[in-house]
């Protein structure tokens, strides 16, 4: 406090050394027009002020002045120099911002959304005024909907503790917050002067390309596909495109080509900022291609179609579960790992850590999901043309997925689990047509949505664009390596 003080005073004796130094000098400069009439040049340049450098003054005593204040109106006009040191006069000014004792000191704290909690409850838990939470949260609604906060989402909370100037206690008051909700925007939300908040959304411009991401089968997809230039997002919408088409358990093999063309953000320094949707995926394994070309049709459904013009999608994914190893095949005649004898085995098992995602073989309704004797927690699910699929041993069901609900393909709807009558984590998969058992992975299931003959031409023609972009893309890796998606971030 008494340092602040100083300082303060020392300000205050410089402006006055300088104040005094101007009323002289128009004294001066009155008397000499009283008594000669117009000065020369000469008294006039002999009347300017001076600017001596020398000894800094001290912050404990009053600067020694060379002109007698109480004589200020029979002084003739000297000169005058005022001694101070250009550097001190420096440090005197910065002096009263870096070593201020009352200064507002601001602290930035970051909170992460759990999950199922709210904004309301993440202010409440920093110990932030009701009150000010409420008018913060008013703010930020005005921009951004709150039902859209994710779980996970990294909060800064900003805030300013000062001192007063009378010495009373410290205080710490909420200055606003910011977030960035996905990659192309941030929001903030700020006290304004009259200690009002307000929001605002600020959205990043990023510049679009297509790329290209090619390459052989060294390790696997997955890192093959990153090391060519393809993001994790990629990869896994690649896998979405294939699912229908390759075994990713028992299809992928070193020496299999592929070949993805998508889109890519990239901001001013050009850093991957996000990517968008792949237009054109092709997977070659032992001289068996498959291409696929994206097409939105004219009512807005967006699929994938090869080359042919037919769907790339059917009626339910070979494999449920992505990531896992194929343990048993369906079989006519199988020892049973439990019981000791052998047995009819009418489904396919995949080992797979406990509580990696299950997802829906297709679009349908669920019949079932509970606790089915030896096959533990277990869903069952009706598809359209006379199809059932069954998920057993789960580890338990996903949020909402219950008898009566209806599911989406690639939904996530329980996770891998060692329930029931079962030797380790892994998922029994089972699908029935019209009552009878057949094997998931020799079935020759019908496809998506058929283009029309009025739909074939505008097809050839979005077929045909895309191949053009394809040639004249660049390698995806040319300039720099992967990028993985961040769930802070939004996803890449």
């Amino acid at each position: 406090m008494a340092e602040f003080d100083v300082t303060r005073a020392d300000t205050r004796r410089t402006r006055g050394l300088v104040a005094f130094a101007s009323l002289t000098l128009s004294a001066g400069l009155l008397a000499a027009l009283m008594v000669g009439g117009e000065p020369s040049s000469d008294a006039a340049s002999s009347d300017a002020i001076s600017l001596a450098v020398a000894a800094p003054i001290d912050a404990g005593s009053e600067p020694a002045l060379p002109i007698d204040v109480s004589e200020q109106d029979t002084l003739p006009v000297e000169p005058i120099s005022v001694l101070l040191d250009p550097s001190e006069l420096v440090h005197v000014n910065d002096a009263a911002f870096t070593q201020c004792a009352n200064c507002p000191t601001r602290i930035q704290i970051e909170r992460t959304v759990p999950r199922g909690g709210t904004l309301a409850g993440v202010l409440d838990d920093a110990d932030i005024d009701r009150v000010q939470a409420a008018r913060a949260i008013a703010a930020l609604g005005t921009v951004f909907d709150l039902r859209y906060l994710r779980a996970g989402e990294r909060i800064n909370l900003y805030f300013e503790t000062e001192t007063p100037a009378d010495g009373s206690e410290s205080f710490t008051r909420f200055d606003g917050l910011s977030f960035r909700p996905d990659v192309e925007r941030s929001i903030t939300v700020a006290r304004t002067f009259d200690d009002s908040f307000r929001a605002r959304e600020t959205i990043a411009e990023f510049d679009r390309e297509m790329v290209r991401a090619s390459g052989s089968i060294t390790a696997s997809l997955y890192v093959d596909a990153l090391n060519a230039g393809a993001t994790d997002r990629v990869v896994v919408e690649l896998a979405g495109v294939l699912a229908y088409a390759i075994d990713f358990q028992r299809s992928i093999q070193p020496g299999d080509d592929f070949d993805i063309l998508f889109e890519r953000f990239v901001d001013e320094e050009g850093n991957t900022a996000r990517t968008g949707d792949i237009l054109y995926a092709m997977y070659d394994g032992r001289g068996d291609a498959k291409e696929f070309f994206r097409y939105e049709t004219e009512d807005g459904i967006v699929g994938y179609y090869s080359t042919e013009g037919a769907s790339a999608q059917r009626l339910l994914m070979l494999t449920p579960v992505n990531g896992a190893r194929l343990s048993s095949s369906f079989s006519t005649a199988r020892r049973h790992p439990i019981l000791g004898y052998t047995r009819r085995h009418n489904g396919t098992d995949f080992a797979a850590p406990r509580g990696t995602p299950v997802m829906a073989a297709g679009n349908g309704i669920v019949e079932r999901a509970d606790r089915f004797g030896s096959f533990g927690n277990y869903v069952r699910i009706r598809h359209a043309n006379g199809y059932e699929t069954a998920y057993a041993h789960l580890n338990g069901f996903a949020r909402g997925i219950r008898a009566g609900s209806r599911v989406t393909q690639g939904q996530v709807i329980a996770y891998v689990g060692t329930t029931g009558r079962s030797t380790g984590p892994h998922l029994h998969y089972e699908v029935h047509h019209n009552g009878t058992p057949r094997n998931p992975m020799t079935l020759d299931l019908p496809t998506g949505r058929q283009l029309s003959e009025d739909e074939i031409p505008l097809f050839e023609a979005e077929r045909d664009r895309i191949i053009a972009i394809r040639e004249a893309a660049r390698p995806a890796a040319e300039d720099e390596t992967p990028v993985v998606a961040d769930a802070g971030n939004g996803a890449q």
